[in-house]
């Protein structure tokens, strides 16, 4: 059902549409950076706080069950975000002053989202009908599912694009910190895989429940309004950034379902294990990339030359704590696997070398790939060659699984991350405007 609320009794006066949209002037960059590095920080604390206590309780088998199970509500919620979290931020950027443009872009986003999810929901009930493993863990998928469901009214894209990191990370923690104790009262044993499933999906629901009060308080939530014609052109929008998104999950939960289909529970479970570690070592340059793109897209065109520059720091810091981070985990990765993760985990010490290792080829990759292509008008071209690169990963993993394991998964990311950097890096050098871009810092 779509909704038009823009009746007579409904306008609102001058001054409030003035109150409604955020101040012209964005929030300091490094405040934005400080305000997602807490949100980083604290939602991985309450991974780090239950992450031990679920490898233990539950065991190797188990958790790759879990991350199975997780792998495919990813999926779910991948194709209900669509690549709005990318898209929307700029279509923010562009609207930050039309708050009735801006109420629309909100409400046609969350429509399209809800009727994504349904879809997405009714592929999952045809796909158990003909798919025995999946069908023997699809009462874990289904207490997961309300990640998929929590992500359609999620409105972090909005309070991205607004540069309001500090209430999109108070917004994130509390969703994540209400559901911590929920871990260690429901789950007690190995049995409880649906608990710690259903807890991570409940997780999600309340994230979305406060972005909607949050973006409410500010003013840009308003009465629903909606056509659709704008729903299905916000899904126009954004199908290159989705095409680039879903190709970023051929890198990682595709590889634990092609492991749960090829190999033993136990493998999907050191290798889940080590992902989520990868990720914790990850979170400073994921943060980067994050704070940077609002800023670097709305200088693009006012100011070319502070954007480049902008970019060349973003892309020297990201390389910068990303290698500080491989080198961490290469001195401590047997160590801290034992410590974490418990002795029935000793394998998952060689795949976080190999997945950190592919961190360093893909952070710098998806950063000048989203910072430079995306602005200069190359979404679909950096769409087409991640799914390239998304493609030669699940390819050598279908090669490598069966003869290497999980570290047959972990080596095919690590290649793959490496092409695409490099393609990437090719088509900068060989493209004049895409060099001037940088090069234009070099003239005074």
């Amino acid at each position: 059902m779509f909704f038009n609320a823009r009746t007579q009794r409904h306008r609102v006066s001058d001054q409030y549409a003035m109150r409604a949209v955020p101040a012209v002037k964005a929030p300091r960059i490094r405040t934005n950076f400080l305000a997602m590095m807490v949100w980083q920080v604290g939602n991985y604390l309450v991974p780090l706080a239950t992450f031990p206590y679920l490898t233990r309780v539950l065991g190797a088998a188990n958790f790759g069950v879990l991350g199975y199970a997780m792998a495919i509500a990813t999926y779910g919620m991948l194709v209900t975000e669509w690549g709005f979290f990318l898209s929307g931020p700029k279509a923010v950027v562009d609207r930050r002053e039309r708050p009735e443009a801006l109420n629309e872009l909100v409400w046609s986003t969350m429509i399209a989202k809800g009727c994504l999810c349904a879809l997405s929901f009714a592929v999952l009930l045809t796909v158990v009908h003909f798919d025995r493993k999946l069908a023997s863990v699809f009462p874990v998928v289904l207490a997961a599912w309300p990640m998929a469901i929590g992500n359609v009214f999620t409105l972090n894209w909005l309070l991205q694009g607004l540069e309001r990191f500090p209430v999109f990370a108070t917004v994130a923690l509390a969703g994540r910190f209400a559901a911590l104790p929920l871990t260690f009262i429901f789950v007690r044993d190995s049995g409880d895989v649906a608990f710690a499933a259903g807890i991570q999906g409940g997780a999600a629901v309340l994230t979305g429940l406060f972005s909607l009060v949050a973006a409410r308080r500010l003013g840009v939530l308003r009465l629903p309004s909606a056509s659709a014609r704008s729903v299905c052109q916000r899904v126009r929008e954004s199908a290159d950034m989705f095409i680039s998104s879903a190709s970023v999950s051929l890198f990682g939960i595709t590889n634990a379902v092609i492991l749960a289909s090829m190999a033993t529970p136990y493998q999907v479970g050191i290798y889940t294990a080590a992902d989520k570690l990868k990720t914790v070592a990850n979170m400073v340059p994921a943060q980067i990339n994050t704070v940077c793109y609002p800023r670097i897209a709305s200088l693009f065109k006012a100011q070319p030359r502070s954007a480049a520059r902008l970019t060349v720091i973003g892309a020297l810091a990201t390389m910068a704590t990303t290698l500080a981070g491989l080198a961490v985990v290469a001195c401590a990765s047997a160590p801290l696997t034992a410590l974490i993760l418990g002795a029935g985990y000793a394998g998952s010490a060689s795949l976080l070398k190999l997945l950190c290792g592919a961190t360093v080829f893909g952070n710098l990759a998806y950063f000048l790939g989203l910072q430079v292509l995306v602005p200069f008008g190359r979404a679909r071209t950096r769409s087409l060659l991640m799914l390239a690169a998304g493609a030669l990963n699940v390819g050598l993993a279908l090669v490598l699984t069966p003869r290497f394991g999980a570290e047959g998964a972990a080596m095919s990311v690590l290649a793959a991350e490496a092409a695409l950097l490099a393609v990437f890096v090719a088509m900068i050098l060989s493209r004049p405007s895409l060099r001037h871009h940088f090069t234009q810092l070099l003239i005074r």
